[in-house]
């Protein structure tokens, strides 16, 4: 009977492989994969950041650093750091978040493998291999466990964006990619800055035909005080790129409209061989044509490498902290908008372009980001109403691709007893974090309304809060240069939050926040 099976098995994929290279001109995301749609897009003052691991390699707790290698030809076992004998798999990334944090707006998880066979056996035969194993036993590949830093497994039910094991052309080592909201979760976690891990990610063990591959990514957008309003969008799908590019296009918003724009983007992908050259990720330029981009870690030619990288720097936050992460990529990176070459002042729409001259790969997340002008966001936040509770006078407009967001100017309202009084998280936060030592400036607490990297910026934002009636005090935080602008010291820490609460009723004054200086 197996003899049976494993000749069945490899008639089915020389079939397969001879039906890819017939139909190659024919390659759609619909048939080879799932269209890329928008999950949501955010009007914010805040940023993101994006961590997550592999979930396969040689050995279950050891990091593998050999950079020579591909994933075909290395026996794949289960990464299983957690000593917890209820799980099979299991990793850990790091998350940090700023000190200026005011709060977690969303937390995207996703998870991606190739899992056609349970555990995979190949032999040599003649010039190439023949694979031999079980088909899939366990189907429910959305469900899996997630832990907070310090926190116990939660179970996660995700949506199933695609699944190759229903698709003839992904038969072979049938890819997937599942996503669940976890925003509720990392807002609420005990700490959220940490070491996040996932646990239970089904995939393929063993050898199987061109390799197989695994992993998570959590990406998650927050608020926090800066110069400029930002856009945020991220794109979820599963794009087989092969010898036809990939494009996505990313609009709805408006650039600044003077100066440089600062503009970033974040994908994540499978099946991205170090080895393997001729692998691009290009954006489109003002004049039209398209610039490949790369970085330090990431080079022109071979941008999906087998890496999680943020900007220039190979991510080592990780267990196991892999420098070679066997087919599974995050990358995270500046764009270089020299001379406003690629996004320029007041533009409005770009594209993302993703293909490549050797292996193929699968794209499933893409997320976009770049300053905006404050006219455009002020626009934004007169047009839509805001997806949250408006009572809290959240500073990003939510729009997304499945929810028409109402057309109705919103209403701020505080409320200052209760939930926000001195038995708040918030307060006791307040009063219960470190002092930040700033020398020749006076001690207390300074109710923070804006905080800017630019002495001219400072400047015009004392007039306006002159103009608005407050004295504005203004003191230099040596440890990054920039200036911050407060309307209040105090010694008393109920004052001060009472303030930052009456402030925080004008949209204006939304980022509003409270700094403890030279108090312990």
């Amino acid at each position: 009977m197996k003899q049976f099976f494993t000749l069945c098995f490899c008639l089915i994929v020389q079939n397969i492989v001879f039906s890819q290279d017939q139909i190659a001109v024919k390659d759609t995301l619909s048939y080879d994969g799932a269209n890329f749609k928008s999950v949501n897009e955010y009007y914010i003052y805040g940023d993101s950041k994006v961590i997550g691991n592999t979930i396969l390699s040689n050995h279950k707790t050891k990091a593998y650093n050999d950079l020579s290698s591909s994933n075909d030809n290395i026996k794949m076992k289960y990464i299983d750091i957690d000593d917890d004998k209820t799980t099979f798999s299991s990793s850990a990334a790091k998350l940090t978040l700023p000190e200026n944090l005011k709060k977690v707006t969303y937390a995207g998880l996703y998870w991606s493998a190739t899992y056609s066979l349970e555990e995979g056996k190949r032999r040599k035969v003649k010039d190439s291999y023949e694979y031999k194993g079980d088909f899939r036993l366990q189907t429910a590949i959305d469900s899996i466990l997630f832990k907070t830093p310090n926190g116990e497994y939660e179970p996660i039910e995700g949506e199933i964006i695609y699944d190759g094991a229903s698709n003839p052309t992904h038969a072979i080592n049938s890819p997937y990619v599942c996503y669940a909201e976890v925003t509720d979760i990392v807002k609420n976690a005990q700490e959220q800055n940490g070491f996040y891990t996932v646990a239970n990610i089904k995939a393929s063990q063993g050898y199987i035909s061109g390799g197989s591959a695994g992993g998570w990514m959590l990406y998650v957008i927050y608020q926090s005080p800066t110069d400029n309003p930002k856009y945020i969008s991220t794109y979820n799908g599963f794009g087989l790129v092969n010898n036809l590019p990939v494009d996505i296009n990313f609009k709805n918003f408006k650039s600044i409209d003077q100066g440089a724009v600062k503009t970033s983007l974040t994908v994540s992908a499978l099946e991205g061989d170090k080895t393997l050259l001729q692998d691009e990720c290009a954006i489109i330029t003002r004049t039209g044509k398209f610039q490949s981009l790369s970085n330090g870690v990431r080079f022109q030619q071979n941008f999906f490498n087998s890496s999680i990288t943020n900007n220039s720097l190979v991510n080592t936050d990780r267990i196991p902290a892999s420098k070679n992460t066997l087919g599974f990529d995050i990358a995270e990176l500046q764009i270089p908008n020299y001379y406003n070459e690629i996004i320029d002042n007041n533009t409005s729409e770009t594209t993302l372009r993703l293909k490549t001259k050797s292996d193929r790969f699968y794209l499933f997340f893409a997320a976009f980001q770049t300053e905006i002008s404050q006219d455009f966001f002020n626009e934004i936040i007169e047009d839509k109403q805001p997806v949250s509770n408006v009572s809290q006078v959240e500073p990003e407009v939510i729009r997304t691709t499945e929810k028409e967001v109402q057309k109705t100017k919103p209403k701020y309202v505080w409320k200052p007893p209760g939930k926000l009084g001195f038995n708040s998280r918030s307060y006791r936060r307040t009063i219960s974090k470190p002092s930040t030592i700033i020398s020749d400036v006076e001690s207390g607490y300074y109710v923070i309304t804006n905080v800017f990297s630019s002495e001219q910026r400072a400047r015009k934002w004392e007039s306006y809060l002159i103009k608005r009636g407050y004295t504005p005090i203004t003191f230099k935080n040596p440890k990054n240069n920039w200036d911050y602008v407060a309307i209040m010291q105090t010694e008393d820490s109920k004052k001060a939050f009472t303030k930052q609460q009456e402030m925080r009723q004008e949209y204006r004054f939304r980022d509003t926040w409270i700094l403890k200086v030279n108090l312990d």
